[in-house]
């Protein structure tokens, strides 16, 4: 079930594309948090493209022997017809200890010299599990699915299969989720109407590893380790560090690793360069563990960070500035930007003689947010009142 992560499943075309152009490209490493659409993803285009697909486990490509058997015959032999077929190498990171009979270094070869599309799965990029076959692929990250997008994919399954949920309910699947659409759809079916998920419990274990640990690895591994969005463990961290660190120097340490790993999250956005990942976990993690001078023995009472709840709880006008901007934007030929420089005289406009906006297509909702301005402009002092109370 493909939904979310439009940017990805985008690439994965494009790739897709150019395989069909007779330009070969490096095997795609698909990797993110279990249930956001890794392996439909691949089913997806295979189906679009009009490819065969054979799928493989990693549990299948235990060792050399298994390999070469399956892996390497598929990846060098065409379809029936001549054709481009997409092999799938499902979960390799589940090959480790063990189970890893010299596979996974079987695979690395096999991948270099794929002659077919191939696609890998993987939970965690930075696993040491799959070092081997990372340097011959290209890496696609696939995201946690927003509790918005899932509910609106519920809310079309629940129609089409007449199921009798509300949309409160719906909405408390799609919340409890965590981003995991396959858990949603399980929920979905199985009626699960009260369905939880203990990802808060994981946020707090990690924060409070990380401020805890007097270890490098110890607090390196938990961030490592946790499904929380990136930003989001940042936030959780920043907001809660006053609680736990007493001491000045010690906070100041702390954010200031915390600041470091800003910077390098910044470097992957603009260059796509994700080696610099280790750096920007070191410092979250590490870093801010090693900035205290002593342990803190105190218990520290964890709270969701502000900034995420001030942005929830201004998420509908924000949405209602949105929609009025868009609007703006379609009838004066502007971007969304310029058309913020026209809100304000449109919201005089709103308050006198809203029948003056017909061309602009407002609807209720946007003529309330755009009077609700006006109304809250109206009750603002002015500076010079201000300066005389």
């Amino acid at each position: 079930m493909l939904v979310g992560n439009p940017t990805a499943f985008g690439k994965a075309r494009e790739w897709a594309k150019l395989w069909v152009a007779g330009t070969p490209q490096k095997p795609l490493l698909v990797h993110g948090p279990t249930g956001v659409g890794k392996t439909a993803l691949a089913h997806a285009v295979a189906a679009e493209f009009s490819w065969d697909i054979f799928e493989f486990n990693a549990s299948d490509l235990r060792d050399e022997e298994s390999v070469s058997s399956l892996l390497a015959n598929a990846t060098q032999s065409s379809s029936l017809f001549g054709g481009l077929r997409l092999i799938l190498v499902d979960d390799a990171d589940s090959l480790s200890g063990r189970m890893d009979r010299g596979g996974m270094g079987a695979i690395s070869k096999v991948l270099q010299a794929a002659r077919q599309p191939v696609i890998v799965t993987a939970t965690d990029y930075w696993g040491k599990q799959i070092q081997p076959i990372r340097a011959h692929c290209e890496p696609l990250e696939l995201r946690r699915v927003q509790a918005g997008t899932i509910a609106n994919l519920l809310k079309k399954l629940a129609a089409s299969e007449k199921l009798a949920l509300t949309p409160e309910q719906i909405e408390k699947i799609a919340q409890a989720a965590g981003g995991d659409v396959r858990a949603a759809l399980n929920d979905l079916q199985g009626g699960n109407t009260a369905a939880t998920r203990d990802s808060e419990k994981g946020i707090f274990e990690v924060v409070r590893t990380i401020f805890k640990s007097e270890k490098y690895a110890e607090s390196r591994a938990a961030a490592f380790s946790s499904e929380t969005e990136r930003d989001m463990l940042k936030w959780w961290i920043s907001s809660n560090l006053p609680l736990e660190y007493d001491r000045p120097f010690d906070l100041a340490e702390a954010y200031n690793s915390l600041s470091r790993a800003d910077v390098f999250d910044g470097r992957i956005t603009r260059t796509q360069y994700w080696g610099y990942l280790r750096y920007s976990t070191d410092h979250l993690s590490a870093g801010v563990s090693t900035s205290k001078t002593a342990p803190y023995h105190k218990y520290t009472q964890l709270a969701f960070p502000d900034y995420i709840r001030q942005m929830g709880s201004s998420k509908s006008g924000r949405q209602g500035r949105k929609a009025v901007l868009k609007k703006i934007s379609q009838v004066c030929h502007c971007s969304l930007s310029q058309a913020a420089t026209y809100l304000p005289q449109i919201e005089i406009v709103a308050k006198k003689t809203p029948e003056e906006l017909s061309q602009f297509g407002f609807d209720e909702d946007d003529l309330e947010f755009l009077s609700s301005k006006s109304k809250a402009k109206a009750k603002k002092p002015s500076a010079k009142k201000a300066a005389k109370q």
